[in-house]
């Protein structure tokens, strides 16, 4: 039984040992991650915000202009 348990407690501290090691590169991976969700909320806040006041008045000026190319009277 004492054999077991000194095993599992090497394995547990070999596992937390594995869990803690420091992975070459993987400090760029998450601060890559960051930065990309940081652009994405970004992007879509600017598009919510263009969405609700300048393409309203975007479209409405090309469709006026293109009413007014193809309509002389």
């Amino acid at each position: 039984m004492q054999n077991v348990k000194r095993k599992l407690d090497m394995a547990l501290v070999s596992a937390k040992n594995w869990i803690q090691a420091k992975k070459e590169g993987s400090d760029q991976l998450i601060v890559m991650f960051i930065i990309i969700a940081v652009a994405a909320g970004v992007a879509g806040l600017l598009y919510i915000f263009c969405k609700s006041t300048l393409l309203p008045e975007f479209q409405s000026k090309v469709t006026e202009l293109l009413n007014n190319w193809f309509n002389h009277a």
